[in-house]
């Protein structure tokens, strides 16, 4: 009976193994998101505020050749913060997200509804939204700040002792738990701190259109700057969504039931991506978009995987929220301390292979005292991701951007 119970074990197991590699899920059919005119103007208002945050990121990063950040978990984190401010400061990070003439309940609503829509589009992705609150224990916090946090971020809220050396374990823990390990520190040190606020965000999408591995060979990467590498260069021929500007081109590349998507910018032979992206506003992005058709492509695809980090005070005070770092902050809705954002920082992860995608993001927030003519369908266009390329994820019927990056040395 013990041998038999033994080998029903063992068959179930490797059952579940080949459910999950030899025969994976199908995907269902996607479903867009409805929205009111309402809801519509903010997330046109959110995209946008997405562009803004790109491009003064790829003003400011001048050290690493590769990085990539995501406006979504920026803007779900301070949104929760924004929930803690009054005033001016109150009215800076609303404006810089673009929600400047929405009520703060407005914009809480809509993150809370944004989360409930993008976890359930894709049952083939996996998605995932969570949102921390950690106070130094006996630190006073207004029960409201932390009451709208739990019901409209559903925010896990814990009091933490701050000056315990295991305390920067128990956050990171909860951040490599919400990104299935791809980000497993953020936190440092806790003792000069009173709070933190994070915002984790994950997804692992498969391609529609998978790259065979037996494709994929080394072939030259030529980055800024006239250097070359040999890359990990994925390959394959298929039809993708495509539209041609006058100085780049664009291609979708679609996740599973084609709700999630990665874009890539690809400047012309000879021209400098900074040149493309300072093109690339939020108005040309949404033209571009319209414009794509399907288009078959000879795609090469490089392999990479990417781990970046952003303090990202300065760029948001450059786009417009200044109060909140300094002593003109006014966190009064939060607790009675007079209090200051001494970090917003975020740490990112992406990797890409023949299969798929899998990126991550944390955005933690301190507080402390103080887009040529028409081409035919089937004529293939090669499409060469040999040189440095922009990417953007997005949700399609919203345009929502989760991730956005840059490659530019491999």
């Amino acid at each position: 009976m013990k041998k038999m119970w033994l080998w029903v074990g063992l068959f179930g197991l490797l059952t579940a193994c080949q459910s999950e590699e030899g025969n994976p899920l199908e995907p269902k059919e996607r479903k867009d998101i409805i929205m009111s005119r309402s809801e519509e103007q903010m997330t046109e208002e959110s995209t946008e505020f997405a562009f803004r945050f790109f491009n003064q990121i790829n003003q400011s990063e001048k050290k690493e050749p590769n990085w990539m950040v995501s406006p979504l978990s920026a803007s779900f984190a301070l949104g929760m913060i924004a929930n803690g401010a009054a005033g001016n400061t109150l009215a800076e990070i609303q404006q810089t997200l673009g929600f400047g003439q929405a009520s703060l309940d407005e914009m809480n609503a809509y993150y809370r509804r944004m989360t409930n829509e993008l976890l359930g589009l894709d049952n083939t992705t996996t998605m995932g939204i969570a949102n921390s609150i950690w106070i130094r224990k006996g630190f006073k916090v207004y029960d409201s700040f932390v009451d709208i946090n739990k019901k409209m971020y559903q925010a896990k809220v814990s009091s933490l002792d701050f000056s315990s050396p295991d305390a920067p374990a128990i956050i990171n823990r909860w951040c490599s738990e919400q990104t299935n390990g791809c980000i497993e520190e953020v936190i440092k040190k806790t003792q000069a701190s009173l709070m933190y606020l994070l915002n984790a965000l994950y997804f692992k999408g498969v391609w529609v259109e998978k790259f065979q591995e037996s494709a994929t060979r080394l072939e030259e990467f030529c980055g800024e700057n006239g250097t070359k590498s040999k890359v990990q260069m994925m390959n394959q021929t298929e039809h993708f969504r495509y539209a041609y500007e006058e100085t780049f081109c664009m291609a979708e590349f679609p996740y599973g039931n084609e709700a999630f998507s990665m874009v890539v910018v690809l400047p012309d032979e000879g021209q400098e991506l900074d040149g493309v992206l300072e093109q690339l506003t939020f108005e040309n992005w949404k033209k571009l978009n319209a414009q794509m058709r399907g288009q078959a492509l000879s795609v090469k695809f490089p392999k990479f995987e990417l781990h970046y980090k952003k303090n990202l005070k300065d760029d948001m005070k450059t786009l417009g929220m200044k109060d909140a770092f300094d002593e003109r902050a006014d966190f009064s809705a939060l607790s009675p301390a007079k209090l200051f954002l001494s970090l917003l920082e975020q740490y990112t992860y992406i990797k890409v292979d023949e299969k798929g995608t899998e990126a991550a993001a944390i955005t933690v927030g301190g507080f402390d005292l103080m887009a040529p003519g028409p081409l035919s369908p089937s004529e293939v266009v090669p499409f060469h991701m040999n040189r440095p390329f922009a990417f953007f994820i997005k949700e399609k019927s919203t345009g929502t951007i989760l991730f956005m990056g840059k490659i530019t040395k491999l």
